[in-house]
C-alpha cells in the first residue's frame, strides 16, 4: 500500500433519485440551464458526475431514470392495486416497464407477492 493510499477516503454510494430532483432537475434543463441540473443532481445523490450528466442527458431525451418510490408507492405496491382492480395486463407490463423483466417473469413477479 503506497503513502497515499491511506489518505483516500472511499467515495460515499450513490443514492438513488427522487422525484423532487428529478422534477427540479428537468425543470432546469428546459430552462436551458443544463449544468446547474447536473449539479443538483451531485449534490442530491452524491452521483459522480458522469453518472449525472447521464441521469441529465436522459431526462432531457425524455428517456425515464430510476427513481425512488415514494412511500406506499413501490412496485409491489402499485400492481398490488392494480390487481385489485383486476387489471392484470396492466401489472404485467408495469413490471415488465420498470425492471426489464420478460412477460413470464414478470407474471411469475406478480404470483409471488403477497395479496
Amino acid at each position: 500500500m503506497g503513502f497515499f493510499d491511506g489518505l483516500r477516503k472511499p467515495p460515499a454510494p450513490a443514492r438513488p433519485l427522487d422525484q423532487v430532483t428529478v422534477d427540479e432537475a428537468l425543470a432546469l434543463v428546459r430552462a436551458r440551464r443544463k449544468i446547474e441540473a447536473i449539479k443538483l443532481v451531485r449534490e442530491r445523490t452524491g452521483m459522480g458526475l458522469a453518472e449525472a450528466k447521464d441521469a441529465v442527458d436522459a431526462l432531457e431525451e425524455g428517456r425515464s431514470v430510476p427513481v425512488e418510490p415514494a412511500p406506499g408507492h413501490s412496485l409491489a405496491d402499485r400492481v398490488r392495486e392494480l390487481l385489485g382492480r383486476d387489471r392484470v395486463a396492466e401489472a404485467i407490463v408495469l413490471v415488465s416497464r420498470e425492471t426489464g423483466m420478460t412477460e413470464t417473469e414478470s407474471a411469475r413477479f406478480i404470483d409471488s407477492l403477497d395479496r
